[in-house]
This record gives structure tokens, C-alpha cells and sequence, in this order.
């Protein structure tokens, strides 16, 4: 069975962690960000990682290797504790990519 792993501040990962998700890891240091995100990989039931755009930023030689060199999980950055909200444009975009579906929000069809 798929499952979900996240890598956040405090707050959000303890947020996620209510919802049900139990791989969901609070990290405070690049290096943290780093070992947790390794434990992640590892896991082979996990399909999906949310990491934040400050955990993101961290992380991100690596995962730039990890989305290039592998199929799973899909690593997506979110906007964390008073981070900036998506636009409409870069969700649909969004599950454009992951699910081939695009999807056009407030436009009339013809």
C-alpha cells in the first residue's frame, strides 16, 4: 500500500501527523532535513513526500538527484507555516503533471 511522508517545521508536520499520516517528520537543520529525507527513500511503501519550501531549499541538490533518478516518490514542496499560498495555476498545473488530467478553473468552454 502507498503512503505518505512529509518533512516540515514543527508545526506542520505535527499537523500532518493528526491527519494520520505517521511519516511525518519535524526537521530544524539542513543536515536533519537530509537524514530524515535518506529514512524516507528508504522506505519503499512510500509513494508521495510533502516537504515545505524552507525544508525545500535545504534540500535541494539532492532533490534534484532524487526526481531525476528515480520513478518514487514523488516529492512535492508546500507552502509551510506562513508560507506563501499556490495559485490556482500551479495546482492545476500540478495535477496536469502527477495525473495527466489538466484542469481549467473559472474558464467557459465554448
Amino acid at each position: 500500500m502507498a503512503t505518505i511522508g512529509v518533512l516540515a517545521d514543527r508545526e506542520t508536520s505535527t499537523y500532518f501527523k493528526i491527519t494520520g499520516i505517521k511519516n511525518s517528520f519535524s526537521v530544524s537543520s539542513r543536515e536533519e532535513a537530509e537524514e530524515k529525507l535518506t529514512r524516507l527513500l528508504q522506505n519503499q511503501e512510500i509513494s508521495l513526500v510533502f516537504v515545505t519550501e524552507e525544508v525545500s531549499t535545504w534540500l535541494t541538490p539532492i532533490l534534484g538527484r532524487v526526481r531525476r533518478g528515480r520513478e518514487y516518490p514523488l516529492i512535492i514542496s508546500i507552502p509551510g507555516k506562513g508560507g506563501r499560498k499556490p495559485t490556482v495555476d500551479q495546482l492545476a498545473d500540478l495535477v496536469k503533471k502527477t495525473v495527466g488530467i489538466e484542469i481549467k478553473i473559472g474558464q467557459e468552454t465554448k
